[in-house]
């Protein structure tokens, strides 16, 4: 008798998961999160509930680890291009560095739960958790190669970039990752003396 290999097994488990996930954020977009039932997500799926019961507990359950999940894997996209880098010159930050905004794109199923009204509980708040703890991570560094230390200096960073990428999302993601990504880096670089009304 043939046994699959564990391996096979795990990749097998994660596209099960993955197809329900999947399903399941349609559902949302489609019905609001609390209209959709744990039927829903395995008749959608094509699945029966038992499968469902194997992998998770409840929709509940499925939320978590749906959340969790795709907001390691931003913080992860954030980090990799500069993972070997200690200092960050903006004007050496490549295409292939837009890890971050690829992965906004890949995944806009999700993130455009951000935009409608009856949306996982908690989704914005855990959002922007993961953006607070990327950018509590910076140390911003001005013209004069002295440390910002102005308060609140990161956080207004972090609600601006959160707006910029808010606004694409609603905008159904007309620019490309790499155009919204340069568009906020051309932001980040300047710096502006002073200011009129238009």
């Amino acid at each position: 008798m043939n046994q699959e290999k564990p391996h096979d097994e795990n990749r097998s488990i994660r596209r099960t998961k993955r197809i329900f996930k999947l399903h399941f954020i349609s559902l949302i977009r489609e019905k609001g999160y609390k209209n959709v039932t744990v039927t829903d997500i395995v008749d959608r799926a094509d699945y029966n509930r038992s499968t469902f019961y194997l992998y998770f507990k409840d929709k509940e359950d499925l939320t978590e680890e749906l959340v969790n999940d795709v907001l390691d894997e931003l913080h992860y996209s954030f980090h990799i291009p500069f993972e070997d880098v200690e200092v960050v010159k903006y004007n050496r930050i490549l295409p292939s560095s837009n890890t971050f905004f690829q992965h906004l794109y890949e995944r806009k199923q999700f993130y455009s739960l951000l935009t409608i009204q009856d949306t996982i509980p908690g989704l914005e708040q855990k959002f922007l958790g993961k953006m607070k703890e990327i950018f509590d991570a910076i140390t911003y560094i001005d013209t004069e190669k002295e440390e910002v230390q102005i308060e609140h200096f990161n956080t207004y960073k972090m609600y601006g970039s959160y707006g910029v990428i808010l606004e694409w999302i609603k905008g159904g993601y007309e620019k490309s990752p790499d155009e919204i990504a340069d568009n906020l880096l051309e932001i980040f670089k300047t710096n502006t003396s002073s200011f009129r009304f238009n």
